[in-house]
C-alpha cells in the first residue's frame, strides 16, 4: 500500500491512501484517512502533552469539517501545550508491530525523546489490534501494554481508554490486562471509555461497535476527554503515603560566619571530578573544631553532559538527593547548608564530569555563635524599582542582626555573570561567587550572609542585571533556634508520589508534605522546580502561614533550578507555583529552640 504525506495549514499533517487529497479545508474522504501527525506549538501553563492512539482515536484527532475542535486544540484550551498528536489505522503498543515501524508506538515515543520530545502525560486510546494481535490472550495482553508503559517511564502520567469492540470477550480481556497492569503502575490511569460512552448516549458504529459513526460524535468523544485529563492531571494527586523525618547528625548547633573564602576549584587542578564520582574536601583547617554542618556555596561549571551535584557527609552513604542541577557546557551553582563527616570532611558527587567549586559560607558549631529568628518574607531591594547600582547596598532592618538569610534573585541580564553577596565593610570584594546567570532568565540563590558594621549587605555584579533581595531570617546572638543537621534525604518528588503527591504542581496549587519531625520550627533544604511550561517560580513557606508576595526558586521554561531553602516551618512545609511544574525537596536539616 503506497502512503502519501500532503502538509496542511495548521502544522497538520494528513496521510492518506495514494491519489486522495488531504488538504483542511475542504473535507478530507474519511474512509481514506490513515494516519494523522501534528504538533501544536503553542505554550501553556499545564506544561507538554502527548496524544497517541489508534483509528479511534484518530477520529478525535481530525481537524477538517464536521470533526473539529480537536482533542488537542481543546487540550490547548484547558492550557495545555505544546501538543504533539499521532494516530492511526492499526496502530499498536509495539509488542505486536511486525512489518510497519511507523504503527509502533513504543517506537514513536522513543523516537521523539531522541529528538528532544517529552511531556510530563501521555494521552493514549489503543487497543482493538493488540489484542486481536495477541490472539485475545492476557498474557500477551498485560506484556503488550507494560512495554509501552515502561517505554515511557514511571514518573510520566499514562492516561489509557478502556476499549469496546465487536466482540465483548475480546473487549473484556484488554480491559482486563489494562486494570492488570494499573494495578502494578501507578502512573498508569484508566479512562472508563464503555461505561461513558453509554451513559452519555454516544452513538458507536454498527458495524465494528468500536468506532464511531459522525463526527459530532468524535467531538464529544474529544470533550469528555480533555475534561477528564486536565481534571485528572491539572494538578498534583494526594496519594496520601509521606515520608518519615531524615536521621539526625550530631546535635543542635549555632551558626559561625567565616571570612568568605574558595575552598576548592577544580579548574585550578589536578583535574575535573570525572562522571559518577565523589570529590573529598578537608575543610578541618577551615573550619573550628566541632563542626558539625557548613554553609556553601556549590557551583558546576562547564560539564559534559546534563547532570547534578550531591553534597554529603563523607562518613554517610551518598543520598539520593541532589543539590544542583545542570545542562552541559552550563555555570549552574547554589548555596548548600549539609552536615560534615567525621574528620569535618565533606563529599560532592558529580554523575557529569565537570569542574566543581565550593565557597565557604559559614560553619555550625555547638555553641557561642548565631541563632535563626524565622521572618515572614520581605522584599527589602528591587532595582527595577530604584534603578541598577554596583554594588547595591543593601539596609538591613532596625538592629543590624550580624547574619541574615537572605534570597537574592538577577533579573534580565544583559550577558552572562555573576553575583557576590559580603558585608559591605570588606574590602577587596572577595574571590567568590553566590550566583551565576544568564543573559535573560530569572534566577534566585539563597545566602546565608554577614552584615556590615552598620547594617548593610552589599550584592555585586560584573555585569548589568536588575536585583532583588528577599530577607527570610535574622541570625543573631539572641535567636530563638539552633540548626540541627540530617542526612540529606528526598522528602517529595511529585514525578514518583514521594511526600504524598503525584503529577506535577497546577497553577496556584498549594501540596504540603513532611519535611522534619514535630520539635521543628524551621527547615533548611533544596528545592527544585523541573521544566515548568512557562517561565515561573514557586515559594515554600510553613503551612501555617499564608504564601509571600518572594519567591524561593525561579526557572525558566522547560529547564531545571534549585534553589536553598531556609524558611519557618513545623513538621510540614508548603509549596506553591506560579505555573504547572514538578517539584522536589530535599531536606538536609532544621531548627529548635
Amino acid at each position: 500500500m503506497i502512503l502519501a504525506r500532503i502538509r496542511a495549514v495548521g502544522g497538520l499533517a494528513v496521510f492518506t491512501l495514494a491519489g486522495t487529497l488531504a488538504v483542511s479545508p475542504p473535507p478530507v474522504a474519511r474512509a481514506a484517512t490513515i494516519f494523522v501527525e501534528y504538533t501544536k506549538p503553542s505554550f501553556g501553563p499545564r506544561g507538554p502533552i502527548t496524544v497517541i492512539g489508534d483509528s479511534v482515536m484518530l477520529g478525535n484527532l481530525l481537524e477538517v469539517e464536521g470533526y473539529g475542535p480537536s482533542v488537542s486544540q481543546m487540550l490547548v484550551d484547558r492550557g495545555w501545550g505544546p501538543v504533539l498528536a499521532k494516530a492511526g489505522v492499526g496502530f499498536q503498543a509495539g509488542l505486536n508491530v511486525q512489518s510497519n515501524n511507523g504503527a509502533d508506538m513504543s517506537k514513536f515515543v522513543r523516537d521523539k525523546r531522541a529528538q528532544g520530545w517529552d511531556s510530563s502525560v501521555y494521552v493514549i486510546s489503543i487497543g482493538p489490534n493488540d489484542v486481536l494481535s495477541c490472539n485475545s490472550t492476557p498474557a500477551c495482553s498485560e506484556k503488550d501494554i507494560r512495554g509501552l508503559v515502561d517505554t515511557i517511564g514511571p514518573d510520566h502520567e499514562i492516561w489509557w481508554s478502556l476499549i469496546t469492540m465487536t466482540k465483548q470477550s475480546d473487549a473484556d480481556v484488554w480491559n482486563d490486562a489494562l486494570a492488570a497492569v494499573g494495578a502494578t503502575r501507578p502512573n498508569l490511569h484508566l479512562w472508563d471509555w464503555p461505561t461513558i460512552q453509554a451513559k452519555a448516549g454516544i452513538p458507536l458504529s454498527t458495524k465494528d461497535h468500536i468506532h464511531l459513526p459522525t463526527g459530532a460524535a468524535y467531538v464529544q468523544r474529544s470533550i469528555l476527554i480533555a475534561d477528564d485529563v486536565t481534571a485528572r492531571f491539572g494538578m498534583s494527586n494526594s496519594v496520601g503515603a509521606v515520608e518519615t523525618a531524615p536521621t539526625t547528625i550530631g546535635s543542635p548547633s549555632e551558626y559561625q560566619p567565616v571570612a568568605l573564602q574558595r575552598a576548592l576549584d577544580t579548574r585550578d587542578g589536578p583535574a575535573r571530578v570525572q562522571a559518577a564520582t565523589t570529590v573529598e574536601l578537608d575543610l578541618s583547617t577551615r573550619v573550628p573544631a566541632l563542626t558539625t554542618a557548613v554553609s556553601v556555596n556549590l557551583t558546576a561549571v562547564e560539564p559534559s553532559r546534563a547532570g547534578f551535584l550531591t553534597a554529603f557527609p563523607c562518613d554517610r552513604v551518598r543520598p539520593t538527593t541532589s543539590n544542583v542541577n545542570f545542562l552541559a557546557g552550563e555555570i549552574r551553582p547554589n548555596h548548600v547548608v549539609v552536615g560534615l563527616g567525621a574528620g569535618s570532611r565533606l563529599c560532592v558527587f558529580s554523575s557529569a564530569t565537570t569542574d566543581v567549586v565550593v565557597d565557604l559560607q559559614g560553619a555550625f558549631v555547638p555553641s557561642g555563635a548565631l541563632r535563626l529568628t524565622p521572618l515572614s518574607p520581605t522584599r527589602l531591594v528591587d532595582t527595577r524599582v530604584t534603578g541598577r547600582a554596583d554594588p547595591v547596598v543593601v539596609a538591613m532592618p532596625a538592629g543590624s542582626p550580624p547574619g541574615a538569610v537572605l534570597n537574592v534573585t538577577a533579573v534580565g541580564a544583559v550577558a552572562p555573570g555573576y553575583l557576590v553577596v559580603y558585608p559591605c565593610d570588606v574590602s577587596p570584594i572577595p574571590k567568590t561567587s553566590n550566583l551565576n546567570f544568564v543573559t535573560g532568565d530569572a534566577v534566585a540563590g539563597s545566602v546565608y550572609a554577614q552584615v556590615s558594621a552598620v547594617g548593610t549587605v552589599c550584592v555585586h555584579a560584573n555585569v548589568a542585571v536588575d536585583l532583588t533581595v528577599d530577607l527570610q531570617g535574622e541570625l543573631t546572638s539572641s535567636g530563638a533556634l539552633r540548626f540541627q543537621a540530617a542526612n540529606p534525604q528526598r522528602m517529595l518528588d511529585t514525578r514518583v508520589a514521594t511526600g504524598g503527591w503525584r503529577g506535577q504542581l497546577g497553577v496556584a496549587q498549594t501540596v504540603d508534605f513532611v519535611v522534619a519531625p514535630p520539635q521543628a520550627q524551621a527547615v533548611t533544604g533544596n528545592i527544585t522546580m523541573i521544566q515548568p511550561a512557562l517561565d515561573g517560580f514557586a515559594t515554600a513557606f510553613g503551612c501555617t502561614s499564608a504564601a509571600s508576595g518572594t519567591s524561593s526558586v525561579n526557572a525558566a521554561r522547560a529547564t531545571i533550578a534549585a534553589n536553598s531553602v531556609t524558611t519557618g516551618a513545623s513538621s510540614s512545609l508548603c509549596v506553591s507555583a506560579s505555573v504547572g511544574v514538578h517539584i522536589i525537596f530535599d531536606t538536609t536539616g532544621w531548627w529548635v529552640p
